[in-house]
């Protein structure tokens, strides 16, 4: 990366940082609640008061500088009551919340969002213009019961409202003879196989007893078998000995950013491979969110001088990803705030993401 800014431009350019420094800060909040206080808000008469409780039990002060400034661009203090019933009646969460099953390692079981605990439903909204992270927070005013897949304790799949939000737009977009990475639940399965223009699924999963759960407890269940074939493998291996022809992918074979960014990568370059094919992946744009802060600190990296020798060793995934943004960006010239700006738009974010692995 080339970089060769003039004053002015080099301080548009530092509100980017800025921005991306609010992200992770906001991010961390988050976190801190849904790993600590997930408990502490037992009421709150209305959204305002319940924002209240949740910077109360956070400890964190409304007025603090600090605060106003993230809150001001990622939109902390913007949090939902929702209503239950929106996602009660969809359909295949109401034929299974009452199935339970196990097989090996695997649970199928009933969980809980407690009334007036607060969770993530739906994916990140992105702001085009600044790239600040706004993460739709919500909570009901009672308890939500909802199946879950459980694999050794770790929660795989389960139908919540952010599963039931982040699967519309590749519900709506499935379309011809459909090939979906991943089997979890089949929630998505489910409503694909009911579109008439959907006329084969081929769903790849690699845990045969996922497999074996999925066939015993939940496939009866399913007016439209005939559309769907189970096939037990390896999605990328899948993908690279394929022959068939399809004409929409849906990767889903991940449980969240942390373990998905990697193998998101190793998928897209097949998108070059599969010309007549459309791809779309769980939670891309949250994916895209942590591709778009490693090309931030690769920028912010080459400001402060760090030599390519840093850049030939790794000790995580995280690293992995940022040493071959570097490579990729190396004779990539930053001349301007626009240059920066268009660097890290989802199309070219996404581009970038099919030449890394």
């Amino acid at each position: 990366m080339k970089i060769n800014l003039n004053k002015e431009e080099y301080s548009r350019c530092a509100e980017i940082l800025d921005v991306k420094e609010h992200n992770i800060v906001s991010a961390e909040i988050y976190i801190e609640y849904l790993n600590n206080h997930y408990n502490d808000i037992d009421f709150a008469k209305d959204e305002k008061s319940y924002c209240k409780e949740f910077l109360n039990c956070l400890e964190i002060d409304e007025n603090d500088n600090e605060f106003k400034t993230v809150n001001k661009d990622t939109k902390i203090s913007k949090i939902e009551k929702l209503d239950p019933l929106k996602y009660e009646n969809d359909e295949y969460y109401s034929l299974i919340v009452n199935t339970k099953a196990k097989d090996k390692d695997w649970t199928l079981t009933n969980l809980c969002y407690r009334a007036y605990e607060g969770f993530v439903y739906n994916e990140l909204e992105i702001n085009d213009t600044t790239f600040a992270e706004h993460t739709p927070f919500g909570y009901f005013d009672k308890d939500f019961t909802y199946p879950a897949l459980i694999q050794n304790g770790q929660i795989w799949m389960s139908i919540i409202p952010h599963e039931i939000e982040t699967m519309k737009e590749p519900i709506k977009n499935a379309h011809g003879r459909v090939l979906v990475l991943g089997l979890g639940l089949g929630y998505y399965l489910y409503h694909i196989s009911k579109k008439e223009n959907v006329k084969e699924i081929d769903v790849i999963e690699l845990d045969q007893n996922v497999i074996d759960l999925f066939k015993k407890h939940l496939f009866n269940k399913f007016t439209n078998r005939n559309k769907i074939n189970i096939i037990h493998e390896d999605a990328l291996k899948y993908l690279s000995n394929n022959k068939k022809h399809y004409d929409y992918v849906f990767a889903d074979i991940w449980h969240n950013v942390g373990d998905g960014e990697i193998l998101y990568l190793k998928i897209k370059p097949f998108e070059k491979i599969y010309e007549k094919t459309t791809f779309d992946y769980w939670i891309e744009t949250s994916i895209l969110a942590m591709l778009r802060r490693q090309t931030l600190t690769v920028y912010q990296e080459q400001l402060d001088g760090l030599k390519e020798e840093e850049y030939l060793k790794a000790r995580n995934d995280n690293d992995e990803i940022i040493n071959r943004i570097y490579f990729y960006l190396k004779s990539t010239e930053i001349n301007s705030f626009d240059a920066l700006h268009n660097l890290l738009t989802e199309s070219s974010l996404k581009e970038m993401a099919k030449h890394l692995f």
